[in-house]
């Protein structure tokens, strides 16, 4: 009898590892994926042609525009992620340390219970701490706000047809300072809006 529930203890060591693993490797590959899936097809494809054209301002500032829109989705989507991932786990690690507690034919063992339980809520407890202090959903907002701001500039020079394209690069600096400032949670006054400096 003893050999049978140490064969199960092992079989359920492996089965937990095998699933956490798994879920590890999701939370990764989801992660590494995400950024094939960002929008903005449609204004990359836009400004390509700007890109590629003849006039070098035009161009310099096209890539401007697109180089930093692409990288303000990408760090929303993967602050995103982060921020939602921890919130997911801590939730599923506290109903999980419940259950452990309440659920008799798992662990049969109390002070394994207790032990189990008492790790599944202090990493819950860790992963909020972390996320919150680590303000992972200040950073997820500001680049996102950051990215429509890129996105609304570039469509505009689209509009204008490029005309004075070095105009729009104050524009550019004006919306990165406004996402630094929000990351960081600056006190310092952001400077005016772009549609003022924008033709």
């Amino acid at each position: 009898m003893a050999d049978i529930t140490q064969a199960w203890n092992g079989w359920r060591r492996l089965i937990t590892i095998v699933v956490i693993g798994a879920l590890i490797a999701a939370a990764w590959w989801f992660m590494g994926h995400r950024e094939s899936g960002l929008r903005g097809e449609a204004l990359a494809v836009a400004l390509q042609s700007v890109i590629a054209g003849a006039e070098k301002d035009q161009s310099l500032v096209a890539n401007i525009i697109l180089s930093n829109y692409f990288e303000t989705r990408f760090n929303a989507a993967r602050w995103s992620g982060i921020y939602w991932g921890f919130t997911f786990f801590a939730a599923l690690f506290s109903a999980l340390a419940a259950l452990v507690l309440k659920v008799e034919t798992i662990i049969r063992n109390e002070a394994a219970k207790k032990d189990i339980a008492a790790l599944l809520a202090v990493t819950a407890a860790l992963l909020v701490t972390v996320s919150t202090s680590g303000d992972f959903q200040r950073k997820w907002q500001a680049n996102r706000v950051a990215a429509a701001e890129l996105e609304r500039t570039g469509y505009r020079f689209l509009e204008n047809d490029g005309t004075a394209p070095r105009s729009y690069l104050a524009a550019v600096g004006d919306i990165l300072l406004r996402r630094q400032l929000a990351i960081t949670g600056g006190s310092e006054k952001p400077p005016a809006a772009p549609t003022s400096r924008v033709p």
